[in-house]
């Protein structure tokens, strides 16, 4: 409720619309005076009705009861909507008026609205009782449908009637117990073809091992000729080997006469080349010393001479780097000589 407004007052038990609003109190007293007066017939026809709708709510629910709820609500829905209508042409006469009209509307359509939505509850008590019968309805039969795993989408089983809901039931029964036969009799198949399929199974078995014992018996044979054959075999390759190691040992022992006699002959020949190069070094030796006395002997009398000179030469002074250095190069070269003629 706007709290601008006075909504209701008691008066000898009844309620009563008091059209006072904020916004009238803003008019001239004449066009306040007028506004009321043009809903004045309003509150009264809604007055009117109090002591209907007070008897009404106080009853029980019954066919009768909704039916005079029903009457009653669209009696008091021509009070709003008488209520609106003059609303609408009195903003249009009364432009400036327009807040005060709204306000005296927004009380009385409160006050309307609630009745009419009790009697709209009363009004509708059975199509609700009927809505929850036909929901409560609709479980049950989908719960029938899901014994036989039945979909039931986009069917409306709550308004199905009586018979169509037999002939559906016995339908989707029917199928059901179709296709649980189908289901029997493919088990049946599968197991029948299982059956035949180890009974096969089995035969190959015994086929096999039929084969698996005969070519077990071959097998053995065949390892008895084999062990035969290897046991010759090897026998032959022990005599072969035999005769191999024989043959080998003979050449072995010709192969070390040979070497012997060959190392024997290396021996003397080395014997003979050390003796000789012996020889030969000592008469280098002889020979080299013989020579070297000889220049010795031929050589004394030249190194004494340049002895002679070097000490001369050293004694000798000179000025300039140029003799200094021409004299220090000829001194190097006597030393040198006299150094070689040593040897």
């Amino acid at each position: 409720m706007n709290e601008l407004f006075e909504v209701e007052e008691v008066k000898d038990g009844h309620s009563i619309v008091a059209l006072e609003s904020k916004e009238l109190s803003t008019l001239e007293p004449s066009k306040a005076k007028q506004i009321k007066e043009v809903f004045e017939p309003m509150v009264k026809m809604l007055e009117s009705f109090e002591e209907d709708y007070n008897d009404i709510i106080s009853r029980d629910i019954t066919p009768a009861t909704c039916s005079m709820a029903k009457r009653l609500r669209l009696d008091i829905l021509k009070v709003r909507t008488s209520a609106d209508k003059v609303r609408k042409e009195q903003k249009e006469e009364y432009l400036r008026a327009g807040n005060a009209i709204q306000g005296v509307y927004n009380i009385l359509a409160y006050a309307v609205k609630d009745k009419e939505n009790k009697l709209n509850e009363i009004e509708t008590y059975y199509e609700r009782i009927e809505a929850e019968r036909i929901e409560k309805l609709a479980q049950d039969r989908e719960i029938e449908l899901d014994k036989y795993e039945a979909t039931h989408e986009g069917v409306d089983l709550g308004n199905m009637s009586e018979s169509v809901w037999n002939n559906f039931i016995a339908g989707v029964k029917a199928n059901y117990q179709a296709l649980k036969e189908a289901e029997r009799k493919a088990e049946e198949e599968r197991i029948a073809r299982e059956k035949r399929e180890k009974e096969e199974q089995e035969r190959i078995r015994k086929e096999n091992e039929k084969l698996r014992l005969e070519a077990a018996k071959r097998e053995k044979e065949l390892e008895e000729e084999r062990k035969k054959a290897e046991a010759e075999r090897r026998a032959i390759e022990e005599e072969l080997r035999l005769d191999r190691e024989a043959r080998e040992r003979e050449r072995i022992a010709e192969k070390e006469k040979l070497w012997n006699e060959q190392e024997e002959r290396r021996r003397i020949e080395e014997d003979a080349r050390s003796k000789e190069q012996e020889r030969l070094r000592k008469e280098r030796e002889e020979k080299a010393l013989k020579e070297a006395e000889e220049k010795r002997k031929a050589n004394a009398p030249d190194k004494e001479k340049l002895v002679t000179l070097y000490d001369d030469i050293k004694k000798l002074t000179f000025s300039s780097n140029e003799a200094k250095d021409c004299i220090a190069s000829i001194l190097i070269k006597i030393k040198s000589t006299i150094d070689d003629l040593m040897i």
